[in-house]
């Protein structure tokens, strides 16, 4: 990890290097027409060949989309047919100020921007979603196909109701954007680090345009195919933290009551196919027609063990962290239940999600009239199948609870143990488990934008929009059917392939368990049917076998519609005082959304053995009305210098899941028949919505400073602020059931009023100036640096224990981005560093044994993330003006992160989880025809 202090002097450095450069160069730069920047193919009209945009061009577009829009907004423009600066475009989205993304199952995800997530996400202007979520997730998005993405962080009134966080919208490619007949494609190889197993990428893009008798047609088709093979290793401890009296010499011990070794692993691929038809009948109208397809398809193989530390086991070699009574590293032996257990997971996932739609533009002198209609569709199931097992014995064991080898974080290594020996392990049962979301909707809008003559107003805009969604979720959570007695490895190895488990770690110096026997997915699927015959579940005397097949999805956890009604106006102004040119947006968007949920409601009345659960369904509906207005202002004090003020007010609906009035049971815990409901260890984890939540509301206050020095090159500052109200906190508590005892049920709730303040900063140039040599002109670099004071009060139910204004969960204080890189007509080379520092990852209330048996929930505490940074490095060459190969790496160096969970009031914590996450190799060969 780099040592921030000396971070923060490299990249001011080097933000002023960038700044004073092209200091001669200003006045004789102009940038291009905004109208369709990073769409329209730009050629070489002396010899018809496509120009090859890179980097420089990349930088131009997107900046002329920042330095011209209405909006305050960071765009990533594609710097070739079929190439984004980044494999995907949540990488991609990472290099904009004020966004981080998270790294998981090999790919970049979890895009936040100003530290929240909840963010909309558009396709052409048009809102898209997966199954009955919000939002579609921009990894899903394959980036050969993407022209342009455009980030509002100022809403306004003429765009779909933007999140909390803001608006993404995603551009492809149109057969208009090309000025003839094109081809294009790209076919590569992937390597995964981690898991050590290679892919494959492609994609490929065909467009043509035509005159006919009727106007100029074009047509568009475009397909890719993109796989994923990860491995992404954690070693992580209990954060359930034993509390022992009766150790000799020991008044109290605290220590973690387990270390597991996880490997999430799955082969992952994503089909996409988009068509495109425009036709231009004459100069004043337009009509299009598109459609897109996205999928997703995962075959996951995870797998674990546990290794428990013991609430009776005689602990040897006792270490303490210094000044604490809690356990740094020991030796175990024996101890009820504590042989070490484990899971093999077949994970089935699959995601269809269709866009279909059309609509028109015309012009007619000052007017300019837009429609559009759309449908979408999507689903997503998710099936879960665990093998568990156990070994045969309880070995003794050595734990380190934060080792002080490689990165840290808990280990644990059996003595003189064989992980080896079929003999060795026990096939305990299987646990089923699976999700179904789907969604739909019908979207459709009109817009309308009039010139004005007059000397303030120059635009008039008015539209129209409505939106008709429904959405369903299904589910099934079966406890762990149990094995026969006797099934070990020796066994089942004459049905089941049983070898040791793939394993990960790779760049980890600690010594601790990295692989151990277990089935392999495919034979366990070969198999399923007959180890679900063998089986068995007794509660309350009656015994049942798991069926043969996929549990049916019964009826549904919950149906929900929503229809949107929304109307907008409007004007852009413009005026000059002392010859200073002024111009800005003042609008008003009313909206009226119209919400209907059903589901299941449970209740416990009465105690003990008079107590009696009933289920009953309920359906909510609600209808909120919005106004929310925006006013914003550009003051051009120069060509190249000017200022942005803006106000906003946003609305972000909870997403559907969230109102689900339904309670979902999980599974019986493992080996635990509950036989008696009321029992110490029978606590099952459930959870639903709260059909009573509110919409997140929030008032924003942005204003900026920017200098574009030249068409590639700009130094920008920027401040925000965001008053918010009801951001919704999921809290987790303990509820008396008649039927299952003891529920831990998890549920939403809005919290309180809270505050998001920053500053934006960034630079980027190549190396111009007349006092540089030439050469030095193909050498670039980027800075953005973000910092961000986020905090609001928590739910009411989180907030009872830990009061006052908190951290927003998964927000960093500061985050900087940079970037190097040289380009000439050949080669082209970049090297990018993202870091940010800790955030917290969530709040929870932790079960503390210290409190009571069986063990309470006690106050509200945090998991924290350390500080952490990624490198990545890409490269292209171009031998000729048809062809380019390509090589890049994601996380070069491979780093590691921890996780740290404080388990009591008084602060004590333990490193919790440390993950190693994918490296990943692309090369690849690109053409164009």
């Amino acid at each position: 990890m780099i040592n921030l202090n000396r971070y923060f002097l490299f990249a001011t450095s080097s933000a002023v290097a960038l700044a004073t450069m092209p200091v001669a160069a200003m006045a004789q730069d102009s940038a291009p027409d905004t109208a369709e920047i990073g769409v329209q193919e730009q050629e070489d009209p002396a010899t018809n060949q496509i120009i090859v945009s890179g980097i420089r061009r990349s930088l131009e577009s997107a900046q002329s989309v920042k330095q011209d829009s209405d909006q305050i907004i960071d765009s990533v423009v594609a710097e070739d047919i079929g190439k984004l600066p980044d494999v995907t475009a949540s990488e991609s989205l990472a290099r904009i100020p004020g966004v981080t993304v998270t790294r998981d199952a090999g790919v970049a995800q979890g895009v936040r921007i100003r530290g929240l997530p909840d963010l909309a996400t558009t396709y052409n202007g048009r809102e898209v979603f997966t199954a009955e979520g919000r939002f579609v997730q921009l990894q899903d998005f394959p980036s050969n196909s993407i022209a342009r993405i455009d980030v509002y962080k100022s809403a306004s009134a003429d765009l779909l109701e933007a999140g909390l966080a803001g608006l993404v919208d995603v551009k492809s490619r149109k057969p208009f954007d090309f000025k003839g007949t094109r081809v294009t494609g790209y076919l590569g190889g992937v390597h995964w680090y981690q898991s050590q197993r290679l892919g494959i990428e492609a994609n490929g893009l065909a467009s043509t345009r035509w005159k006919t008798g009727i106007g100029e047609m074009g047509f568009l088709i475009e397909g890719s195919y993109a796989d994923t093979k990860y491995i992404d290793s954690s070693r992580a401890v209990a954060q359930d933290i034993r509390n022992r009296t009766n150790i000799t010499g020991y008044p109290q011990l605290r220590y973690p009551n387990f270390v597991n070794t996880d490997y999430a692993s799955a082969t992952r691929w994503r089909p996409n196919v988009d068509a495109a038809f425009q036709w231009r009948p004459s100069s004043t109208l337009e009509i299009y027609l598109d459609g897109l397809y996205q999928g997703y398809r995962g075959r996951g193989d995870g797998h674990n063990l546990q290794v428990v530390s013991g609430d009776a086991a005689t602990l040897t070699n006792i270490t303490l962290i210094p000044g604490t009574n809690q356990a740094a590293s020991f030796d175990a032996a024996a101890g009820t239940g504590a042989a070490p257990t484990g899971a093999q997971q077949i994970n089935d996932q699959s995601t269809d999600t269709y866009q279909a739609g059309g609509g028109f533009i015309w012009k007619s002198g000052r007017l300019k009239l837009t429609g559009d209609v759309a449908y979408t569709e999507s689903t997503f199931i998710n099936r879960n199948v665990a093998f568990n097992y156990t070994l045969t014995s309880s070995p003794a064991r050595h734990f380190e609870f934060d080792t002080s080898e490689g990165v840290g974080g808990g280990t644990v290594n059996l003595i003189n143990y064989d992980l080896y020996n079929l003999g060795n392990y026990r096939w305990t049962g299987l646990t089923q488990s699976g999700n179904r979301g789907h969604g739909q909707s019908w979207q459709g809008r009109l817009d309308l934008d009039y010139k004005l003559d007059n000397f303030i107003l120059t635009n008039l805009q008015a539209g129209l929009r409505f939106s008709n969604r429904d959405a369903d979720s299904y589910s099934y959570a079966q406890s762990t059917y149990a094995a026969p007695a006797g099934q070990t490895y020796s066994v089942l190895a004459s049905m089941l392939n049983i070898q040791p488990a793939a394993g990960g770690f790779r760049n980890d110096s600690a010594a601790s368990i990295r692989t151990w026997l277990s089935p392999t997915r495919e034979s366990l699927i070969a198999n399923l049917d007959t180890l679900r015959s063998m089986t068995t579940l007794t509660v309350n005397g009656v015994t049942t076998t798991l069926a043969k097949g996929d549990p049916t999805w019964g009826s549904p956890v919950y149906t929900s519609n929503e229809k949107l009604y929304t109307g907008y106006v409007q004007a852009r102004y413009a005026f000059e005082i002392a010859g200073v040119p002024f111009d800005g947006l003042i609008g008003v968007r009313a909206t009226q959304a119209d919400v209907a949920i059903n589901g299941l409601r449970r209740s416990t009345t009465g105690t003990g053995a008079t107590a009696v659960t009933t289920v009953t369904p309920i359906s909510t509906s609600s209808s909120n009305s919005d106004f929310l207005p925006n006013v914003s202002m550009r003051i051009k004090l120069d060509p190249k210098l000017q200022m942005r003020i803006a106000y906003t007010e946003t609305r972000t609906r909870p997403g559907f899941g969230q109102l689900n009035p339904t309670i979902t049971i999980g599974a019986l815990p493992t080996g635990n028949t509950c036989a008696d409901p009321n029992g110490a260890d029978c606590i099952r984890s459930a959870s639903s919505g709260n059909p009573d939540l509110k919409p997140t509301t929030s008032k924003n206050y942005d204003a900026s400073v920017e200098y574009y020095f030249s068409r590639s090159g700009a130094l920008t500052v920027g401040g925000f602020y965001k008053d918010v109200n009801g951001f919704i906190n999921t809290f987790t508590t303990d509820v008396a059931d008649a039927e299952f005892g003891r529920l831990r049920m998890s549920q939403p709730q809005n919290g309180g009023a809270g505050r998001i303040k920053g500053i934006e900063a960034g630079v980027r140039s190549f190396l111009r100036a007349p006092w540089l040599p030439d050469w030095m002109s193909n050498f670039g670099g980027m800075v953005n640096y973000t910092y961000l004071d986020a905090k609001s009060v928590l739910a009411p139910s989180l907030a009872a224990t830990l009061p006052g204004l908190q951290r927003i969960a998964g927000t960093s204080k500061h985050t900087i981005n940079t970037s190097a890189w040289y380009e000439n007509k050949v080669l082209s080379l970049r090297l990018s560093y993202n870091w940010r520092s800790d955030f917290i990852d969530s709040y929870g209330q932790v079960a503390d044994p210290a409190l009571g048996n069986p063990a309470p929930l006690g106050p509200t505490l945090p998991i924290t993330v350390d500080a952490r940074g990624t490198m990545d490095f890409a490269a292209t060459l171009q031998p000729t003006d048809n062809i380019t190969l390509s090589f890049n790496v994601n996380n070069l160096a491979g780093g590691a992160y921890r996780n740290y969970r404080t388990f009591n009031a008084a602060g004590q914590a333990y490193a919790w989880q440390t993950r190693f996450l994918e490296s990943v190799y692309r090369a690849g060969i690109r053409f164009r025809f």
